[in-house]
């Protein structure tokens, strides 16, 4: 039983991304329960909510009360609260700010194109108009985290995900040390068989793809190569693959990562 469990923990992760891959839209994501008034926000509210939040909050990461001041959705201290917990999912009492506003912006109601833009937006930690190879790491990562805690979908491991950065930077042609424009993410992202499968589970309206390339314009690209033995198994034994160094959200540590090949 424990051998099956570790087997499950590795590789049903890979699995979704497999499924994904191969353009199988798993099911429809339901926001999980405690969280339901983030539903109603469109994407013009969340690009509100994420200038508020760089004006008003002095750190990435939020405790109870900023969360609730934030979030006004929830109509009370109490709701706020419960709405808290489902998002302190280790229990630390603080939730980053980053990550949740992905999450809310990748289940907001609005065209695609325009949700990707803000999420671009989110992780321009500069403002230059250019995500910078650890920003694309850091965007993909935290994104993945809130929509997972909001949804409960399954997040690909670190070195799937790490596998996806390169992959955006070689697409655009742009050395590690480079950066990529709003542009390049859009070709990436909007051509991409895999991100467009994982897509269809937060499309709640045909009009939110409308415009953007066809199955037969997109490309199919296998991030899961190498992901078992050099990702999988490293977080099983306890290890952090080199690309989790650049995450710089609540409670991560900034780092050297993987040069693009």
């Amino acid at each position: 039983k424990v051998l099956w469990w570790l087997l499950k923990l590795v590789w049903s992760p890979l699995l979704h991304v497999s499924l994904l891959a191969m353009g199988v839209v798993l099911t429809r994501a339901e926001v999980v329960k405690g969280l339901e008034p983030l539903s109603a926000y469109d994407v013009a509210g969340v690009r509100i909510l994420f200038r508020t939040f760089e004006d008003t909050c002095p750190t990435p990461a939020l405790w109870e009360r900023p969360f609730a001041d934030l979030f006004p959705c929830f109509g009370g201290p109490e709701a706020a609260g419960r709405a808290f917990a489902a998002l302190d999912t280790d229990t630390n009492g603080l939730i980053d700010g980053r990550e949740t506003l992905a999450g809310l912006t990748l289940i907001s109601k609005g065209h695609l194109s325009e949700r990707m833009k803000l999420l671009f937006d989110i992780f321009d930690l500069n403002k230059d108009q250019q995500l910078h190879f650890d920003e694309c790491f850091l965007l993909l990562r935290r994104s993945m985290m809130g929509l997972r805690k909001m949804t409960g979908i399954v997040t690909p491991p670190e070195k799937v995900i790490h596998n996806m950065t390169k992959h955006i930077f070689k697409s655009a042609t742009k050395h590690r040390n480079s950066a990529i424009n709003l542009e390049d993410w859009f070709s990436w992202w909007s051509t991409d068989s895999s991100i467009r499968s994982a897509l269809k589970m937060i499309t709640w309206r045909p009009e939110d793809q409308r415009g953007l390339p066809t199955p037969d314009l997109q490309v199919n690209v296998d991030y899961t190569k190498g992901a078992a033995d050099e990702g999988a198994f490293e977080n099983m034994l306890g290890k952090k693959p080199q690309s989790a160094q650049a995450s710089a959200g609540a409670g991560d540590s900034s780092g050297q990562v993987i040069p693009v090949s």
